[in-house]
């Protein structure tokens, strides 16, 4: 008996140790393929104009499209000149030098070695001095290009305009005293009479965003307390005679209970400067707070504090997992094993500073399972790791039982962040399949992440050539270019990677509308009604609205006798129709618009978003679990990165050359369109500006000048031969030297559009139609004629204004006269604001 306890406990022994060994031989294995992600290694240049800091710059490693690089505008001194300051962060810097070239980057001004600098405790502080190559009031892209260890190159990029009527110091004097005061709510007392607040609005409710029409007390931080951290960064976005737009970063922290909790918060400033003042015409202010890990989980509640109601979160099908985003960092939380992982963020507690904390990048959950994988996108620039100083989409897997995050896919992109956002905010989408479907500069390519293979799915050339469901699963397109008379419409479920099609009787035309949840939305017309305007502009009057879902199943149908739907559009359970009734054959008069409501019951998850009032923070974000756990005790997990050999970089072809337009607003791009009429009609509206596929500026809001009139433009009459069109037309093209009777072209069938593009070659051709009145006198104060159609035929040309009436010459009256703007603008809203123009390039 005792020599066989004896050997059991050896034997007991012996596994032990055995089971100790190969643990610890496992582990030194997975150690060894397995890492931190490396740290930021770039240094930060800052502009520096009329002795104040401005405008951080964030090196590039790779190549860009110079173009497209408009995230800071510096204003040159006198003497061609600005200041620079290069935090190095402990890199040798080798080499400084310069490179000025055409706003769009194609052509090559200077290239410069500089010299005039010296550095003190990590700094380097210089002057930049360009050339007598650059003219005044025009804008240049600068590169600055820093030489590290005397090999590695990296490159910041600048607009820059030589000018000395922007009054830059001016305005930004007043955003650095505007922020100041708010700390102070007596020196605030001097902004009451910027801001226009408003104690009913929902802004109130909410640190997280506030705005010029916010309250006071709400505007001057309640009784939050805060302190700023560190000194705020400003950033010039965009600069003219009058106008400009200033972004503001900076840090602030709340203390209760001896704990400090910290938060991000960004303002945006636009103004108008005067002679007699500065108006301020925007201000917006976002907090966000920042995750304390130990502090997140909370008796069966993950408390995100202040920040955006809107959480990106998914969760496992079972509710047991929980992913989510906040601040640019993305957690999971199992609540049966109650651990908290935090999966990825480019910063963290040894890695916190300006690099690090660049925001110009975003992540999307893509997938998650019951064992807590999850697969995620991180796309935009990089802030370190393999691909510091790119951009471009990283496509990751977090490996629950391992703890660690592996890069599964690299696609580069030569456009900055924001250009990159708004097209992954319309499709990015991953199925189980691995799969991954995503639109890129037009085209809708699915990427096999296991072959490292892609496909091209849809090429997209018109702003309604693709629709995509909020979630993203499902895409619709019609059958052949012309989406306007197409007979089938093509739906695909990205998720099961099904497709199906609709189509209609011959005679019948189909186009898409849009969704509401995962139904489609689609219109049905008489192909013999869809017809074409002189404009260009499409008439599309649908006799039918259905709703069906992702397999082509009729669920709602929607029509009446003599009554035809023009417009669509959706928000939350309900459809809004534009209706019109003919009047006549080929005759409509709009009509009352009507509504379609959804009665579907919202489907609720099993760990839901909920909104907490608090008496000192207002507004308390939180993620309520599906059942109570020990949070407090709650596990915290640091995943490392895992190593691999080889390239999982994955390019794509290069761009089509296809004319688009992107809208700039306060925070970067915010529209991409084929349609220049609703590039201009979103940019009047976010107060921002149109740029088009080449770089060149279309359209910006503001900077007018109080009056202007295109004296060149004499009045004309219209004859029986030349009608108003004609004449209208003609002196256009007289105004741009070219002397052509359009009346023939008319006759032969050519639209006004083909009639501009042929003869005025070294322009572009702008069909405004839609914008208002105030939008296209953009053109005007720029000594541009804008052609207005009218009702019964009839068009004028608009020709100048003052700040209470439009010139308009009138080719049926034969004379150039005023008009009241709120008439005219009534005048011309009842032919559909059908305005042309044309911009010289």
């Amino acid at each position: 008996m005792k020599k066989t306890i004896i050997k059991l406990f050896v034997c007991c022994l012996v596994f032990l140790l055995a089971t100790f060994i190969v643990n610890q031989f496992m582990n030194r294995g997975h150690d060894n393929l397995t890492m931190e992600m490396a740290p930021a290694s770039y240094p930060i240049v800052t502009m520096v104009m009329n002795g104040m800091e401005c405008n951080e710059l964030h090196g590039y490693g790779g190549a860009v499209d110079i173009a497209f690089q408009r995230d800071a505008v510096t204003v040159l001194g006198e003497s061609r000149d600005t200041g620079f300051v290069v935090d190095t962060y402990g890199a040798e810097v080798s080499g400084i030098s310069i490179q000025v070239r055409s706003s769009d980057g194609t052509r090559l001004i200077e290239d410069t070695e500089i010299t005039d600098y010296f550095e003190t405790e990590g700094r380097i502080s210089g002057t930049i001095a360009l050339k007598d190559l650059i003219e005044r009031d025009t804008e240049y892209s600068l590169t600055i290009l820093i030489t590290l260890g005397g090999e590695k190159q990296i490159s910041y990029y600048t607009k820059v305009v030589w000018s000395d009527s922007f009054h830059v110091e001016e305005k930004l004097d007043f955003c650095r005293d505007f922020h100041e005061r708010l700390y102070d709510k007596e020196a605030a007392r001097e902004l009451t009479k910027y801001l226009e607040s408003n104690a009913r609005l929902e802004d109130n409710k909410s640190y997280h965003k506030v705005n010029i029409y916010s309250s006071f007390r709400q505007i001057t931080w309640g009784d939050l307390g805060v302190v700023e951290i560190g000194e705020p960064v400003y950033r010039l976005t965009e600069i003219a005679e009058q106008t400009a737009s200033v972004l503001t970063d900076y840090m602030v922290a709340t203390s209760e209970e001896g704990e400090s909790t910290y938060y991000r918060v960004r303002e945006y400033f636009r103004l108008r400067y005067t002679a007699d003042r500065i108006y301020l015409l925007t201000y917006e202010r976002t907090m966000t707070q920042m995750p304390e890990r130990k502090r997140l989980c909370v008796d069966g509640r993950i408390e995100l504090g202040i920040t955006d109601a809107d959480v990106d979160m998914l969760e496992s099908e079972d509710g047991n997992v929980v992913v989510f985003e906040t601040a640019k960092q993305l957690y999971c939380y199992n609540i049966t094993t109650n651990k908290l992982a935090a999966v990825f963020s480019f910063y963290d507690a040894e890695n916190a500073d300006a690099r690090t904390m660049y925001d110009q990048h975003d992540i999307k959950i893509l997938n998650v399972d019951e064992g807590g994988n999850v697969q995620f996108a991180v796309y935009g620039y990089m802030n370190r790791g393999r691909h510091e100083g790119e951009v471009g989409i990283q496509l990751y897997t977090y490996n629950s039982g391992q703890n660690t995050v592996e890069e599964l896919l690299y696609i580069p992109y030569d456009r900055p962040y924001s250009v990159l956002a708004a097209q992954m905010e319309e499709l990015l989408y991953l199925n189980r399949e691995q799969k991954l479907y995503l639109v890129l500069d037009g085209e809708v390519y699915g990427i096999d992440l296991v072959q490292k293979t892609y496909s091209l799915l849809i090429e997209t050339i018109h702003d309604e050539g693709l629709q995509v469901s909020e979630n993203h699963k499902i895409i619709v397109w019609p059958s052949g270019e012309d989406i306007y008379h197409s007979d089938a419409l093509n739906i695909q479920n990205l998720g099961s990677d099904t497709r199906k099609s609709i189509t209609v009787p011959s005679g019948e035309v189909i186009r898409p509308l849009g969704f509401m949840d995962e139904d489609i939305i689609y219109g049905i017309a008489h192909a013999a009604d869809v017809t074409e305007e002189n404009s260009g502009r499409i008439l599309f009057p649908m006799h039918t609205i259905r709703i069906c879902n992702s397999d082509g199943e009729l669920l709602k149908e929607y029509g009446q006798a003599g009554i035809y739907v023009t417009e669509c559009t959706v928000e939350a359970n309900q459809i809004t129709l534009d209706r019109v009734r003919e009047t006549e054959p080929g005759y409509y008069q709009e009509i009352e618009q009507d509504h379609v409501m959804n009665n579907m019951e919202e489907e609720t998850g099993k760990n839901v978003v909920t909104v907490l009032e608090t008496e000192k923070y207002k507004q308390y974000i939180a993620i309520q679990m599906r059942k109570t756990t020990e949070g407090k005790s709650a596990m915290i997990l640091t995943p490392k990165e895992v190593m691999y050999e080889g390239g999982r970089r994955l390019s794509l072809p290069e761009r089509k050359e296809r004319e688009r337009y992107y809208v700039y607003g306060a925070y970067g791009v915010c529209g991409i369109f084929y349609s220049p009429s609703r590039a201009v009609d979103l940019a009047y509206g976010a107060s921002g500006m149109v740029m088009d596929e080449g770089g060149q500026l279309i359209w910006r809001r503001g900077n007018r000048a109080a009056k202007n009139q295109i004296m060149a433009i004499k009045e004309a009459e219209a004859t029986p031969e030349n009608g108003a069109l004609t004449i209208c037309l003609n002196t256009m093209l007289s105004y741009e030297g070219i002397n052509k009777n359009t009346q023939y072209y008319l006759e032969r069938g050519e639209t006004i559009l083909e009639i501009l593009q042929e003869s005025l070659s070294d322009t572009v051709i702008l069909d405004l139609a839609g914008c208002g009145l105030d939008a296209v006198l953009y053109y005007v104060n720029q000594d541009i004629p804008v052609l207005a159609l009218t009702e019964n035929e009839g068009a004028v040309l608009l020709v100048g204004f003052n700040e209470i009436e439009v010139g308009i010459m009138n080719p049926s009256t034969g004379s150039i006269y005023t008009m009241k703007n709120s008439e005219a603008a009534e005048w011309f809203g009842k032919s559909g604001n059908q305005f042309i123009t044309y911009l010289r390039k």
